[in-house]
């Protein structure tokens, strides 16, 4: 059976201050910039989690400070290739 989560409600999230290489992660990517960057460890490890609900999200870019809301539907799951506050997939 394949897990999910479900975000629903407005919140406001900071980027995780490190990401471990190879790990998984659920994040946004900045409008401005194009970056990664993670806001959840993905519970599964493997980026098959299923996202859904009607959240919106209020958060800052770690990489280039642009501030901006985005939807539960633009989540991303996607694996670290460098530590840091952000990655590119």
């Amino acid at each position: 059976m394949p897990q999910a989560i479900r975000f629903d409600g407005a919140y406001e999230v900071s980027a995780l201050p490190a990401l471990i290489p190879g790990g998984w992660y659920i994040g946004f990517g900045c409008k401005q910039c194009r970056q990664h960057f993670a806001i959840l460890n993905e519970p599964t490890d493997t980026g098959a989690l299923e996202i859904s609900g009607t959240a919106s999200f209020s958060a800052t870019c770690p990489n280039c400070d642009a501030r901006g809301d985005c939807s539960a539907t633009e989540l991303v799951q996607f694996q670290a290739a460098q530590g840091g506050p952000s990655s590119t997939s």
